[in-house]
């Protein structure tokens, strides 16, 4: 990659900026949207198509390294054109129209060629600039602004993030008093995003993410803002090296990546109120729909149950206690469960856990039967419902039932082939453990309050 006004340690960071961009970030985004917002999102084609951008940099100058950027160009083609048939906003707009422009830039720096009076070095970074601060931060604040979307922190980083893309991308040609101006904006609504993103409420893993990147965004901008200002009124300010160095691999890696990792565990893709199957609300009285693997499984919890316990129990499931009892880690939008309430559940452990989110479809409440089930969203494995119930039979017997009919969404998945049942299964009989310890718990505090009730008479 020609570097000209870099110092080789500068330069060698750019190149891995770049791939890790190319390679990572950009497929991960991708994943992030989902297919509603780019089809095949999930395609093995995005990150091989920017490998041919992660090699190609590491080669001398030619066409050789000209031809094999190509593929780059076309995949962030296919992107741009997905910005312009489906617009969801200005943020994700311009977070899926600007790789492209690093794309042409890389083809033109790698071929030799000047790009309307660009070369060399400044050619060089508009590739990273265009990955990070054009599709990353874009998207990162449209991705906040979906997760958060009564933030005012995170409408104002909304607006102004991809206005200030757009203001630096313009002062280029312009002047670098109106960089400066491009700068103030982007940074200010850099600041925002990274308001609005601690105060999302998610696993321990993610709210460290997210403070990662809060930090380190708040840094890097005070160096570009030190930088742009010192281009535009001639102070002392640092070299290409020294923020290609510093600022751009902090940007890269410190903000943008963790915060994809961040929303990527949070598990609220674009669009993620929109259901994955047809069959809404079957799991309730039935029958379940043909096409997909039906499953009903009934957990025993205890014998001579009344009403009292249904309603105790029942009521921890609601409240998602169950679930915590059988330490399965959920995350809901509301503190119980109602139509429309969202929650991801996170199997696994650690920054290995999966986030599958859900959407409530039903909540009931009877004498004999409590519960609610919730079907799948986008970035879920499966698509299909299920539902958890607490029921009281004639006899006396409080049992947890669970109804779930699925069949995987991803490929991944269908390879696993029928050990998925014994997954389930196995899931299945931790929550009902889980409740079990609900309805022995309550059964305690009953039997204690009972005893201090006769001591008192």
């Amino acid at each position: 990659m020609s570097v000209a006004h870099l110092d080789p340690f500068a330069a060698d960071a750019v190149r891995v900026v770049v791939g890790v961009g190319a390679v990572v970030v950009l497929p991960l985004g991708l994943r992030l949207l989902g297919d509603r917002g780019v089809p095949r999102s999930s395609s093995l084609l995005w990150p091989l198509a920017g490998l041919c951008a992660a090699l190609t940099v590491w080669l001398p100058v030619g066409g050789a390294a000209a031809a094999l950027s190509v593929p780059v160009v076309a995949a962030c083609a296919v992107l741009a054109w997905q910005a312009v048939r489906s617009p969801r906003g200005p943020a994700l707009v311009v977070a899926l129209a600007t790789p492209l422009v690093g794309a042409v830039a890389l083809v033109a720096e790698r071929a030799g060629w000047g790009l309307l009076g660009f070369g060399g070095a400044y050619l060089a970074l508009t590739v990273p600039h265009m990955l990070y601060a054009g599709f990353g931060a874009c998207l990162v604040v449209g991705l906040v602004g979906h997760a958060a979307p009564g933030s005012a922190a995170a409408r104002i980083a909304s607006l102004a993030v991809p206005a200030g893309v757009l203001l630096v991308l313009v002062g280029y040609f312009v002047s670098d008093a109106a960089e400066l101006v491009g700068a103030v904006v982007l940074t200010g609504g850099l600041w925002a995003g990274a308001v609005a993103s601690v105060r999302l409420v998610g696993s321990r893993a993610v709210r460290v993410l997210f403070r990662v990147g809060a930090v380190t965004i708040v840094a890097s901008m005070v160096l570009a803002l030190w930088w742009a200002l010192g281009e535009a009124i001639g102070v002392v300010h640092p070299s290409l090296s020294w923020m290609a160095a510093t600022h751009g691999v902090a940007n890269a890696l410190g903000f943008v990546l963790c915060t994809f990792v961040a929303l990527r565990l949070l598990g609220r893709p674009v669009e993620s109120d929109v259901l994955t199957y047809p069959d809404v609300g079957a799991t309730r009285h039935g029958p379940l729909p043909s096409g997909y693997r039906a499953l009903r499984v009934r957990h025993l919890l205890g014998a001579g149950a009344d009403a009292v316990d249904l309603e105790r129990v029942g009521d921890a499931l609601l409240r998602w206690r169950v679930h915590a009892a059988a330490h399965v880690e959920v995350i809901p939008s509301a503190p119980e469960a109602a139509e429309g309430v969202r929650v991801v559940s996170r199997p696994g452990v650690g920054l290995l856990r999966l986030s599958v989110p859900c959407a409530v479809v039903w909540v009931e409440r009877t004498p004999r039967r409590v519960g609610f089930g919730y079907g799948t969203l986008p970035g879920h494995p499966f698509r299909g419902e299920e539902a958890f119930t607490v029921e009281l039979d004639d006899t006396g017997d409080l049992w947890f039932v669970v109804t779930a009919f699925s069949e995987p969404a991803v490929t991944s998945v269908r390879l696993l082939g029928p050990t998925v049942v014994i997954g389930q299964r196995l899931y299945l009989r931790v929550l009902a453990r889980g409740a079990r310890r609900v309805l022995g718990d309550d059964r305690v505090v009953r039997g204690r309050a009972g005893a201090q009730g006769w001591l008192r008479d």
